[in-house]
């Protein structure tokens, strides 16, 4: 079976390209070989964490759903901390309030 393969160009730091060429020297393997396997990796990996996003959002999704049809009306409860009594003070003094 012949696998598809385009050819693709971008730019790289002289100093990373030359540091990489030397790796892959030493490690016995082609510069395509290694690109290959670090892409093949980074869209597994993606790929995952996409797919753990979906499920997060198609979870969340559901729960709205079933919050809506059990008569929520949209409103979140005060979540704010109260203060323990009934004066607050204002958030800015004046400077001659001093």
């Amino acid at each position: 079976m012949t696998v598809s393969k385009t050819l693709i160009n971008f730019h790289v730091p002289s100093d990373l390209l030359a540091t990489f060429d030397r790796l892959c020297r030493l490690n016995g393997k082609p510069r395509s070989q290694i690109l290959n396997d670090l892409l093949r990796s980074w869209v597994l990996e993606t790929g995952r964490q996409m797919l753990t996003r979906i499920d997060e959002v198609r979870k969340i999704d559901q729960h709205l759903k079933s919050a809506c049809e059990k008569g929520f009306d949209g409103r979140l409860p005060d979540m704010l901390p109260q203060a323990g009594n009934a004066v607050q003070t204002p958030a800015r003094r004046r400077f001659s309030d001093f």
